[in-house]
């Protein structure tokens, strides 16, 4: 009789525990980062269950990027409706290119203001 294949879900709890070694060796903040990344990679399992000739780990670390470029559009998005502007992640000017000049959004209040540059140094 042949074998029964795991779920997305239990490929990505094995690939978590793989790497257990590599996660108690980082510290408390670090490990909460990782544990974030595997978690994110959930909301993509159905996904994953259609990319059946690459090895699992690839999907899950595909789906693991997924899920951070999401939240950095939504970040992306909050810092322009925050900053007054009409446009979002891919739309509008960017902030960097090769004929663009170094581009300045800041972020937050108070002390806690974030700067992110986009250009070349």
């Amino acid at each position: 009789m042949g074998r029964t294949l795991p779920t997305v879900n239990q490929v990505l709890e094995e690939n978590r525990a793989q790497w257990s070694r590599f996660y108690r060796a980082l510290r408390k903040e670090d490990r909460e980062l990782l544990d974030r990344l595997f978690d994110g990679a959930k909301y993509f399992t159905a996904a994953c269950v259609y990319q059946v000739h690459v090895t699992p780990s690839e999907s899950i670390m595909l789906a693991m990027l997924l899920h951070l470029e999401k939240e950095l559009q939504e970040l992306h998005r909050r810092l322009g409706a925050e900053a007054g502007t009409e446009h979002g992640v891919g739309q509008g000017p960017s902030l960097g290119g090769a004929n663009e000049s170094r581009g300045r959004l800041y972020a937050g209040r108070g002390s806690e203001r974030l700067l992110l540059t986009a250009g070349k140094k």
